[in-house]
Protein backbone atom coordinates (compact mmCIF):
# COMPACT_ATOMS: atom_id res chain seq x y z
CA UNK A 1 0.00 0.00 0.00
CA UNK A 2 3.04 2.03 0.78
CA UNK A 3 4.57 2.07 -2.45
CA UNK A 4 1.98 2.03 -5.21
CA UNK A 5 -1.65 2.64 -3.46
CA UNK A 6 -1.36 5.71 -1.02
CA UNK A 7 0.79 7.46 -3.47
CA UNK A 8 -1.63 7.47 -5.81
CA UNK A 9 -2.77 11.45 -6.45
CA UNK A 10 -6.43 9.90 -6.31
CA UNK A 11 -5.90 8.42 -2.70
CA UNK A 12 -3.57 11.07 -1.60
CA UNK A 13 -6.81 13.61 -2.05
CA UNK A 14 -9.36 11.53 -1.39
CA UNK A 15 -7.50 10.19 2.34
CA UNK A 16 -6.71 14.48 2.95
CA UNK A 17 -10.12 15.93 2.18
CA UNK A 18 -12.65 13.43 3.64
CA UNK A 19 -10.94 10.88 5.95
CA UNK A 20 -8.69 11.05 9.12
CA UNK A 21 -6.46 7.97 9.56
CA UNK A 22 -3.90 6.48 11.23
CA UNK A 23 -2.02 3.41 10.82
CA UNK A 24 -0.78 0.63 13.82
CA UNK A 25 1.87 -1.83 12.96
CA UNK A 26 0.27 -4.92 14.93
CA UNK A 27 4.41 -6.14 15.20
CA UNK A 28 5.10 -3.37 17.98
CA UNK A 29 2.85 -3.51 21.21
CA UNK A 30 0.22 -0.44 20.98
CA UNK A 31 -1.57 0.73 23.81
CA UNK A 32 -4.13 2.01 21.55
CA UNK A 33 -4.94 -0.89 19.11
CA UNK A 34 -7.62 -2.43 20.99
CA UNK A 35 -9.24 1.01 20.98
CA UNK A 36 -8.58 1.68 17.63
CA UNK A 37 -9.52 -2.06 16.67
CA UNK A 38 -12.83 -1.71 18.17
CA UNK A 39 -12.61 -3.97 20.34
CA UNK A 40 -12.72 -6.65 17.57
CA UNK A 41 -10.25 -9.10 16.14
CA UNK A 42 -7.94 -7.90 14.16
CA UNK A 43 -6.24 -11.26 12.01
CA UNK A 44 -4.93 -9.70 9.05
CA UNK A 45 -2.89 -6.74 7.85
CA UNK A 46 -4.13 -4.37 6.18
CA UNK A 47 -7.12 -3.93 7.90
CA UNK A 48 -8.67 -1.03 7.16
CA UNK A 49 -11.71 -0.02 9.77
CA UNK A 50 -13.96 3.04 8.39
CA UNK A 51 -15.75 4.24 11.13
CA UNK A 52 -18.59 7.27 11.53
CA UNK A 53 -17.78 10.72 13.61
CA UNK A 54 -18.85 8.55 16.66
CA UNK A 55 -16.49 5.65 15.96
CA UNK A 56 -19.15 3.45 15.14
CA UNK A 57 -17.67 1.28 12.35
CA UNK A 58 -19.63 1.52 8.99
CA UNK A 59 -17.79 -0.89 6.73
CA UNK A 60 -14.37 -2.87 7.10
CA UNK A 61 -11.90 -4.67 4.96
CA UNK A 62 -8.78 -6.32 4.48
CA UNK A 63 -5.92 -7.24 2.34
CA UNK A 64 -3.83 -5.02 -0.40
CA UNK A 65 -5.99 -3.41 -2.59
CA UNK A 66 -4.94 -1.32 -5.65
CA UNK A 67 -5.42 2.44 -6.61
CA UNK A 68 -8.50 1.32 -8.03
CA UNK A 69 -10.10 -0.81 -5.82
CA UNK A 70 -9.16 1.44 -2.62
CA UNK A 71 -11.16 4.48 -4.45
CA UNK A 72 -13.92 2.62 -4.95
CA UNK A 73 -13.68 0.91 -1.17
CA UNK A 74 -12.85 4.79 0.34
CA UNK A 75 -16.21 5.85 -1.54
CA UNK A 76 -18.37 2.86 -0.43
CA UNK A 77 -17.11 3.65 3.40
CA UNK A 78 -18.52 7.40 2.31
CA UNK A 79 -21.53 5.66 1.16
CA UNK A 80 -22.84 3.57 4.10
CA UNK A 81 -21.56 6.30 6.29
CA UNK A 82 -24.18 8.71 4.33
CA UNK A 83 -26.67 5.79 4.70
CA UNK A 84 -26.14 5.97 8.77
CA UNK A 85 -27.02 9.59 8.55
CA UNK A 86 -30.13 9.00 6.67
CA UNK A 87 -28.42 10.65 4.00
CA UNK A 88 -29.65 9.28 1.17
CA UNK A 89 -29.51 11.12 -2.25
CA UNK A 90 -25.71 11.26 -0.50
CA UNK A 91 -25.30 8.01 -0.75
CA UNK A 92 -26.52 7.03 -3.64
CA UNK A 93 -24.22 9.68 -5.40
CA UNK A 94 -21.16 8.09 -4.00
CA UNK A 95 -22.74 4.49 -4.87
CA UNK A 96 -23.53 5.50 -8.32
CA UNK A 97 -19.84 6.75 -8.47
CA UNK A 98 -18.42 3.46 -7.44
CA UNK A 99 -20.93 1.72 -9.99
CA UNK A 100 -19.83 3.49 -13.13
CA UNK A 101 -16.26 3.04 -12.06
CA UNK A 102 -13.39 0.53 -13.26
CA UNK A 103 -12.94 -1.14 -10.00
CA UNK A 104 -13.63 -4.37 -8.90
CA UNK A 105 -16.38 -3.22 -6.61
CA UNK A 106 -18.74 -1.49 -9.29
CA UNK A 107 -21.31 -3.98 -8.84
CA UNK A 108 -21.30 -3.73 -4.77
CA UNK A 109 -21.26 -0.10 -6.05
CA UNK A 110 -24.86 -0.78 -7.81
CA UNK A 111 -26.21 -2.81 -5.20
CA UNK A 112 -26.45 -0.06 -2.48
CA UNK A 113 -27.42 2.39 -5.21
CA UNK A 114 -30.48 0.87 -5.09
CA UNK A 115 -30.28 0.23 -1.28
CA UNK A 116 -29.79 4.40 -1.22
CA UNK A 117 -32.41 5.03 -3.90
CA UNK A 118 -35.55 2.15 -1.99
CA UNK A 119 -34.89 3.91 1.19
CA UNK A 120 -35.01 7.38 0.37
CA UNK A 121 -37.52 7.11 -1.99
CA UNK A 122 -39.91 6.02 0.58
CA UNK A 123 -39.87 2.51 0.11
CA UNK A 124 -40.61 2.32 -3.45
CA UNK A 125 -39.86 -0.82 -4.69
CA UNK A 126 -40.34 -0.22 -8.71
CA UNK A 127 -37.21 2.20 -8.31
CA UNK A 128 -35.20 -0.44 -6.75
CA UNK A 129 -36.48 -2.83 -9.47
CA UNK A 130 -35.02 -0.51 -12.00
CA UNK A 131 -31.52 -0.07 -9.91
CA UNK A 132 -31.00 -3.86 -9.54
CA UNK A 133 -31.77 -4.60 -13.08
CA UNK A 134 -29.45 -2.25 -14.29
CA UNK A 135 -26.82 -3.89 -12.01
CA UNK A 136 -27.88 -7.03 -12.89
CA UNK A 137 -27.66 -6.32 -17.04
CA UNK A 138 -24.43 -4.76 -16.48
CA UNK A 139 -22.59 -7.25 -14.29
CA UNK A 140 -24.51 -11.01 -14.97
CA UNK A 141 -23.07 -14.01 -12.91
CA UNK A 142 -21.37 -11.33 -10.04
CA UNK A 143 -22.25 -12.01 -6.91
CA UNK A 144 -23.70 -9.06 -5.85
CA UNK A 145 -26.27 -9.51 -9.37
CA UNK A 146 -27.25 -12.44 -7.40
CA UNK A 147 -28.05 -10.78 -4.26
CA UNK A 148 -30.25 -8.59 -6.34
CA UNK A 149 -31.81 -11.33 -7.84
CA UNK A 150 -34.24 -11.56 -5.19
CA UNK A 151 -36.02 -8.53 -7.00
CA UNK A 152 -37.65 -11.03 -9.07
CA UNK A 153 -39.93 -12.50 -6.42
CA UNK A 154 -41.43 -8.71 -6.20
CA UNK A 155 -44.77 -8.28 -7.78
CA UNK A 156 -45.17 -4.91 -8.91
Amino acid sequence: MDTVTYPDPRIDALLRERFTGFKLNLAEKNPDFREAAGGSLVTWAPTFRFTDAKGREVRRTLGWLGPADFAAELHLALGHGHLARGRFDDARTVFEEVAGGESRLAAEGGYLAGVAVFLGGKRDMAALKKRWDRLRAEHPGHDWAERASVIEDWKG
